[in-house]
């Protein structure tokens, strides 16, 4: 097996395999915009048996005092999603990302358009 950079020439075959398998989970993704790098593990006839990269998210990180009212907090919120998201899209970003474990904030969060990822999210330390 081999692992090198992803080229532009790889595309069609990702392509491929990504409806085959995967076209009903996800739209295929655009490995050169917002990754730190892409690659793909080929074979000794040089086939693709993966293709993927680090992706870049953004993500908002919020730090709330709960000493104010729910009333004052959900307009805060409002206010930080509101630079957040323009954030996010003029850096080239379609997604923002909120990983959260306050159920009551998730709810909230819920109601005014975050909705629940596909799949589980996991993380690694590195």
């Amino acid at each position: 097996m081999t692992l090198r950079p992803l080229t532009l020439e790889d595309t069609n075959e990702l392509k491929e395999i990504h409806r085959k398998f995967f076209s009903q989970e996800f739209e295929f993704p655009d490995f050169f915009n917002n990754y730190l790098s892409s690659f793909v593990v080929t074979d000794t006839n040089n086939e693709i048996l993966v293709g993927g990269g680090v992706r870049v998210i953004a993500e908002a990180v919020l730090i709330t005092n709960k000493d104010f009212s729910p009333k004052k907090r959900r307009e805060a919120l409002l206010t930080t999603l509101q630079a957040s998201m323009f954030t996010s899209n003029l850096r080239g970003f379609d997604q923002l990302h909120a990983f959260v474990q306050d159920e009551r904030w998730l709810n909230h969060l819920e109601r005014i358009g975050f909705r629940k990822s596909k799949g589980q999210a996991l993380v690694i330390g590195v």
